[in-house]
């Protein structure tokens, strides 16, 4: 029914989260500042448009210590105890 959204996902709606929304023009730092506050966070969930940028962040994650997933539709890695994940959008799972 797409006429009640406030409905919709009643499991994830349960969590209290903290969404942050970075706006602005090309090649101002978005990602950037981005991937610091994601270092910083106890657990989070980078959704990258293209497979290749989520394989980039997850690199990049790992190389710093960040226990950190892989999901994307080619590969899928499991990193045991991970807090982290990085992951394409259609394969966000909304319900972590």
């Amino acid at each position: 029914d797409l006429t009640k959204p406030h409905e919709w996902y009643p499991y994830a709606r349960l969590d209290k989260r903290k969404i942050i929304f970075h706006a602005g023009p090309t090649n101002s730092g978005k990602t950037y500042h981005a991937l610091q506050r994601l270092k910083q966070a106890k657990k989070g969930m980078y959704l990258a448009p293209l497979r290749l940028l989520a394989a980039e962040v997850y690199e990049n994650l790992t190389s710093e210590g960040i226990y950190t997933n892989l999901v994307t539709g080619q590969e899928a890695r499991e990193v045991p105890f991970s807090t982290h994940v990085a992951c394409t959008v259609e394969l966000a799972d909304i319900n972590r």
